[in-house]
């Protein structure tokens, strides 16, 4: 599978739209949800957590679901989960890179064509993210683009943690993956 990257942002660009996204709504939080820290999505996912365990039962008792029940800037971020979807959905359109896939070639060269196994590995991963991101009382993403905004040591440190732990979890998933073999 050959990749067309001419139709790809340059990577200046996406980054003057993330500092300018990270501004914005740390003005546009402090207005409205009286809040002084910066935006995640985390909360976004607690919120709908607690949304349906108050609607349903048994899951509104959960430490971390009522934790997020009781944040009123939850609600915000659950806007924000709206947002990314619009706004890759968008994107993707706009550049003409919309593909929807079930199993990326990348995957199946290394581990079939098994669409169970594929979502299994998903679903797997998912849960592992989302239990960290709960422990953590965070995401990852929120922790690198906020706190190496903010010339925060202990993100910066976290950051270089996270990648070196993907690199580390491809190179296991993907072993002879090199180079540009991802584009062949």
């Amino acid at each position: 599978m050959k990749v067309d990257n001419s139709k790809e942002w340059h990577w200046f660009t996406g980054g003057i739209l993330v500092s300018l996204l990270s501004v914005a709504t740390y003005f546009i939080f402090a207005a409205i949800a009286d809040r002084n820290y910066p935006f995640g999505i985390t909360a976004g996912f607690g919120y709908i957590a607690a949304f349906f365990g108050n609607m349903f039962g048994g899951l509104s008792e959960n430490p971390v679901i009522k934790r997020f029940g009781e944040k009123p800037d939850a609600f915000i971020e659950f806007f924000i989960l709206i947002g990314l979807i619009a706004g890759g959905y968008t994107a993707s359109k706009i550049s003409g890179t919309l593909s929807p896939e079930n199993i990326p070639a990348v995957w199946e060269k290394y581990h079939g064509k098994s669409l169970v196994k594929r979502y299994v590995f998903v679903l797997i991963g998912s849960v592992l993210l989302g239990y960290g991101a709960a422990l953590a009382g965070g995401c990852t993403t929120g922790n690198i683009l906020q706190g190496w905004a903010h010339l925060s040591l202990g993100s910066i440190v976290a950051g270089i943690s996270f990648f070196a732990a993907g690199i580390i979890t491809a190179k296991i998933l993907y072993p002879k993956l090199g180079g540009n073999d991802a584009s062949n």
